[in-house]
């Protein structure tokens, strides 16, 4: 098994200090009142549990989270624009998907070599989705959005085929990789589970797509590169716990960069971010990363995946019809 260095092995004291840490610089870039910070206590448990939701059947956390912004926080709270509801879905997810993919990390379950490289394909994807972000009317954002949901409505139900697909060939015999040709690759899990598969030229090519096409969606609406991503790993035969472990790690990442973009670009002038939302929404991500790998291995996935199918297409809808209103 490998050795798990120093951070990893205790990565969950690591996770729990960015809290005061993000707090801390909140607290002393933003002269506010200490009514502006706790203005939004009630983000943390609704937060939370969208990143349990998430996390658990391993789609991006922005997926769930710049849908309400958009359409469900407007009547708890003054409305957000649709760049800022991209702008604070990213950021939250960036910290929630670091504290899943480490622990998914810890757990043994990231081919990390694999995510580098994919993570170094989609960048550029990504910049150029959150640049292009900036100069969209706000009824084409959101046009994006609901496309981008229908898109991970298919690609949910494409992945669970997939998936069934994948146990059902190990199941009947053991995948024999000896005359294969590519870059084959071994990894041994914490529960002790043995995972080989091999990375070949058209494997390459198929995650070079889904990687590229989810980057751009990633960039620009805040969520996509996860969905993608996993099924052009599952179709280019890598098992699929590390696919999904993999995927974790990508998206934290490519969430990070866009996150940086849009809060430096001038767009942040456009559509400032409100800081007090983040502070309260960070905490509870990073908290439902840690426990989402426990909570997956309690919950019925099956009925948590059609119940966010099913969301997704009601917000998507939803969305559209704010288009066509903003339109007319």
């Amino acid at each position: 098994m490998e050795e798990r260095s120093f951070f990893i092995r205790y990565q969950r004291w690591f996770v729990i200090l960015i809290v005061p840490v993000f707090w801390a610089i909140l607290l002393l870039s933003q002269k506010q009142p200490f009514e502006y910070w706790v203005q939004f206590w009630w983000m943390i448990p609704i937060a939370f549990v969208i990143s349990i939701m998430v996390n658990t059947v391993g789609i991006s956390g922005a997926a769930l989270m710049v849908p309400f912004f958009t359409l469900i926080f407007p009547f708890l709270a003054d409305p957000l624009t649709a760049l800022q509801s991209v702008k604070l879905g990213l950021i939250t997810e960036s910290f929630g998907l670091t504290s899943s993919a480490l622990a998914f990390i810890a757990f043994g379950l990231v081919d990390k070599k694999l995510a580098v490289y994919s993570v170094l394909g989609a960048l550029p994807f990504v910049i150029l989705g959150a640049l292009f972000s900036s100069y969209l009317p706000e009824s084409v954002l959101l046009s994006i959005l609901a496309a981008a949901l229908i898109t991970s409505i298919f690609m949910m139900r494409y992945e669970k085929t997939l998936r069934a697909h994948r146990i059902e060939q190990h199941q009947k015999a053991h995948v024999d990789l000896a005359g294969s040709t590519g870059d084959l690759r071994e990894i041994r899990s914490q529960d002790h589970r043995i995972y080989r598969y091999c990375l070949t030229k058209k494997g390459y090519e198929k995650r070079a797509i889904g990687f590229g096409s989810g980057g751009l969606l990633q960039g620009a609406a805040g969520f996509g590169i996860g969905e993608m991503g996993i099924i052009s790993m599952l179709i280019s035969k890598i098992p699929i716990r590390i696919a999904i472990g993999t995927s974790h790690m990508v998206v934290a990442s490519t969430a990070i960069l866009a996150s940086v973009i849009h809060v430096i670009s001038f767009s942040a002038f456009q559509a400032p971010i409100p800081w007090n939302i983040p502070f309260m929404t960070v905490p509870a991500v990073i908290l439902g990363g840690q426990l989402s790998p426990y909570v997956s291995a309690r919950l019925p996935a099956r009925q948590l995946e059609r119940f966010i199918s099913i969301l997704f297409f009601v917000i998507a809808i939803s969305l559209v019809v704010l288009v066509l209103k903003k339109i007319g």
